[in-house]
């Protein structure tokens, strides 16, 4: 099948599931699509076991798809820009010690805490791992993803300092992710140990480098937006940042995704500033064009984010049909994705609770409100970036079981998790409420 004629399957098939979500289902888009996406796929495979011929041949078709390359070098910087730009910018950078601990330290902690915890739970199921084929699933695991919980964040209406907090870690952690994966793979391939030396000078590298790389391409791409003064170019401007960004980022060795994300949150920021400084100095704020022009940059990535967003989703809906079946393995994938919710709420734990500690002694210092941590921990979601990680493991027993085991914990992750962050994300905007209106207590409990 030509790759044109994929294409046009993949986005007529998600217009579909998105109609029958919308009209019928009416849970979160990115949900729903990936509910119907399953139960197609549970279809296709029903028809095929018949002999249709049809039904046989799809599964070929989408193991010939490189989903790794598809997400990681493809969707990824245009969804993680997206996200940037819809994140309340200054909220994320007066959070930015707790997001940028929350991106680096939770991460790690996270894939040390799953590490542990599926080496013993494959001990006892009797298909044993080492501990650095244990810590590399940690890291294909440990980073949350944006793409999954935004969109739900939103929907809840969870007060913008939370939302800055989950988002901010999901727009940065990809990079801390990437960086222990690429150290653990090769350790894990090559039965060699794993260097702890080398893993934090990559992750030094990768995200700092990153970072002083988006800003710059933010910086630069947002005087060229000022100076055209023209709406297309303003959005051709916005494209050629997420592409040539990551591309470049690729090229100087730095973490491509934090670029991007980096270029993004700089070029709202600037922005902001832009329009702060002509309201001090009693000049009109922007003029109508730059108004339209930046009014029409947001909403194409809005549009963008939720049409990638579900065509995504689909497709990690029909991978389950290219999946080695693992039966002995689906009970050990579920408690481990139990595990996954228990390491991430130990890790999350942390930064909070010594912000907190410093929040009783600093009163310039605002604490947070209950629910805090327990939404952080249940809105960690994960998605597409962990199973392309996983996906971009060599052929071999270690590459199916580590698949295998990632897809369980995601969809695992979207459906029961993601189906109640709603819920939660409620809870957690009442209690902001109620905090609000009684005045905020230094050392509340999160």
């Amino acid at each position: 099948m030509a790759f044109p004629t994929i294409l046009a399957a993949l986005f007529t098939l998600t217009a579909l599931l998105s109609y029958l979500n919308a009209r019928f289902l009416r849970l979160p888009p990115t949900i729903g699509v990936l509910l119907g996406g399953l139960f197609l796929a549970a279809g296709v495979a029903v028809l095929g076991r018949l002999g249709v011929q049809g039904a046989q041949d799809l599964p070929r078709h989408i193991a010939a798809l490189p989903f790794d390359q598809v997400v990681i070098a493809g969707l990824l910087s245009f969804l993680l820009f997206a996200s940037a730009i819809q994140t309340d910018v200054r909220a994320l950078l007066r959070e930015r010690g707790v997001v940028l601990a929350l991106a680096v330290v939770t991460t790690l902690l996270t894939m040390l805490l799953l590490g542990a915890g599926l080496y013993v739970v494959m001990q006892l199921f009797g298909s044993p791992l080492t501990w650095t084929q244990a810590l590399l699933f940690g890291a294909i695991v440990a980073p949350t993803d944006p793409v999954a919980v935004t969109p739900l964040l939103e929907r809840a209406r969870v007060p913008e300092r939370l939302r800055a907090l989950i988002a901010g870690e999901s727009l940065f952690n990809d990079g801390v992710g990437v960086a222990a994966f690429t150290v653990l793979s090769s350790a894990a391939l090559q039965g060699s140990a794993v260097r702890l030396g080398e893993l934090g000078g990559l992750l030094l590298r990768e995200m700092l480098g990153g970072m002083a790389l988006g800003a710059a391409l933010g910086w630069l791409t947002a005087r060229l937006t000022t100076s055209a003064r023209s709406q297309d170019t303003a959005v051709l401007l916005s494209l050629a940042l997420v592409t040539g960004g990551y591309a470049l980022g690729e090229a100087l060795h730095v973490s491509a995704p934090v670029t991007v994300a980096a270029a993004g949150v700089t070029l709202m920021l600037l922005g902001q500033l832009a329009r702060r400084r002509r309201a001090a100095s009693g000049f009109p704020t922007l003029s109508a064009e730059a108004r339209r022009a930046s009014l029409q940059i947001r909403s194409f990535w809005e549009v963008t984010d939720q049409v990638l967003n579900a065509v995504l989703f689909v497709l990690l809906a029909l991978e389950v049909l290219v999946l080695r079946p693992r039966p002995g393995l689906l009970l050990a994938g579920i408690v481990v994705a139990m595990l996954a919710i228990v390491a991430r709420g130990i890790a999350v734990g942390v930064p909070l609770t010594l912000y907190q500690w410093r929040a009783r002694r600093r009163p310039e210092l605002q604490p947070f409100t209950p629910y805090t941590r327990r939404l952080m921990t249940w809105a960690g979601l994960r998605g597409t970036v962990a199973l392309a990680l996983a996906f971009s493991l060599p052929p071999g027993e270690l590459r199916d079981t580590l698949l295998f085991l990632t897809y369980v914990v995601v969809i695992f992750s979207l459906l029961v998790q993601g189906l109640t962050v709603p819920i939660l994300g409620r809870k957690a905007a009442a209690a902001a409420k109620a905090a609000e209106a009684q005045g905020s207590v230094p050392g509340a409990s999160v």
